[in-house]
């Protein structure tokens, strides 16, 4: 990844887990402090987070340090370059997230008078990255305009509750019907790990809907996430969202697209309905986990025999 503030908060907070969290409430009440502020000794709790973070960004602690440092000086003194650099930062970053080497950001831009000298120099960057391109890059990937042209801290766009599940059935269906001869696109449903273990559909969990697409932009074939709602599964809306899930599997029996359900951590799917993080960093953080585990046998059943539910409710 690129090396600045910008990278480096966005794939922290994807990071954060209970036991980081202990160690910064933990750092809150100590009272050690260093005799020299140069120095830079840090109360344990605060050492420890550090140290336990950079490992996991694959950094060394000082790098870590020295990049935060550096981006809160900058912000503090000069705010108005600090807003010219999110841009590009936040441009970088929305590269590397959707693993787009220079060479293919050199193309996917080329209409743009974007080239290869272009990006190779950061100040060139940042004057050809004008509002109408990043509006226009914003809508490719399914991100907030204002976040790209550096007006607001949240880069992803916040859905909020589903509350019409027929309408986001044919939502989908629209956007897999605009881009017909791309690899399969991907519906993700993903629940969250509250659930108690006899009851899936409880009010207590939230069921969440991704799209992977692959599109092609000039040329360059991106694999892009939009992120849909998120809606509890018990009460009212339980029926609909059974019809939604046999909705999914009629696509997948017709070959439209491919489900993947996943039961993923609260916090990452907190971070992804409040739109703090890019959709595809969250969503690959849980497809691409270690632990990932699947939905339930029972959870799957309006998926697994959607045709029979289907006819009959028609």
């Amino acid at each position: 990844m690129n090396l600045n503030v910008t990278s480096l908060l966005s794939h922290l907070v994807l990071e954060q887990d209970d036991k980081l969290s202990v160690l910064l409430s933990a750092a809150a009440t100590e009272n050690k402090k260093s005799g020299d502020p140069l120095a830079v000794r840090f109360k344990p709790g605060i050492r420890e987070y550090v140290t336990q973070v950079s490992a996991k960004l694959g950094i060394s602690a000082s790098e870590f340090i020295n990049v935060l440092i550096e981006g809160v000086i900058r912000e503090t003194l000069s705010p108005f370059q600090a807003r010219a650099t999110q841009v590009v930062e936040r441009f970088q970053l929305l590269m590397d997230a959707h693993d787009l080497k220079i060479t293919d950001v050199a193309t996917l831009l080329s209409q743009w008078n974007i080239g290869l000298s272009v990006l190779e120099n950061r100040e060139r960057t940042m004057d050809y990255l004008t509002a109408p391109l990043l509006s226009e890059m914003a809508d490719w990937f399914n991100v907030n305009k204002a976040w790209l042209r550096g007006e607001v801290a949240t880069p992803g766009i916040t859905s909020g509750n589903i509350t019409d599940w027929h309408s986001l059935s044919k939502q989908i269906d629209n956007k897999i019907a605009e881009i017909p001869e791309a690899p399969l696109p991907q519906i993700i449903l993903l629940r969250d790990d509250l659930a108690p273990p006899v009851d899936m559909r409880s009010h207590e969990t939230l069921i969440s809907v991704c799209l992977i697409q692959f599109k092609k932009i000039n040329g360059i074939r991106l694999r892009t996430v939009e992120y849909f709602g998120e809606q509890i599964p018990d009460g009212e809306h339980e029926p609909f969202i059974s019809d939604f899930l046999s909705y999914c599997g009629v696509l997948e029996k017709k070959g439209r697209a491919s489900i993947t359900t996943a039961v993923a951590d609260a916090a990452i799917l907190s971070l992804l309905s409040s739109g703090k993080v890019l959709p595809i960093m969250a969503v690959d953080k849980i497809l691409f986990s270690k632990q990932l585990s699947a939905w339930q046998t029972e959870e799957l059943m309006p998926l697994r025999f959607s045709e029979n539910r289907q006819h009959r409710r028609g």
